[in-house]
């Protein structure tokens, strides 16, 4: 009998610890979330900037060309518009990202996942 008793108060005592262990797990899981957000958004923003930035490049080179600076027209016109298109479908494609990925983050913090 004795032997009972003590297994079911180490159970007992396992179970309390568990119970205590949980919140903090959740709270490093939670924690672990937001960091991963973070970082990601961190990285989509520099590209973004990045993308936006070498998009105006062959803007200015098919504006200069209309404007007649001859050394902007080496390269077709019709080359440069096409490149800009690219670049800019490349931004708008990483801001799209960028807000889809904040409303999924938003949408599990305030449900309560940890994941």
């Amino acid at each position: 009998m004795a032997r009972r008793k003590r297994r079911r108060d180490r159970r007992e005592s396992t179970a309390d610890e568990t119970a205590n262990k949980a919140p903090k797990r959740v709270a490093r899981a939670e924690e672990k979330r937001r960091a991963d957000y973070e970082a990601q958004q961190r990285t989509l923003t520099k590209r973004q900037r990045l993308v936006g930035a070498l998009g105006f490049i062959p803007l200015i080179g098919a504006l200069g060309c209309n404007a007649g600076v001859s050394l902007l027209c080496t390269v077709p016109r019709e080359w440069l518009l096409a490149i800009w298109a690219a670049l800019f479908g490349s931004f708008l494609g990483i801001t799209i990202r960028l807000v889809l990925e904040r409303r999924k983050y938003q949408r599990g913090a305030a449900s309560g996942r940890s994941a």
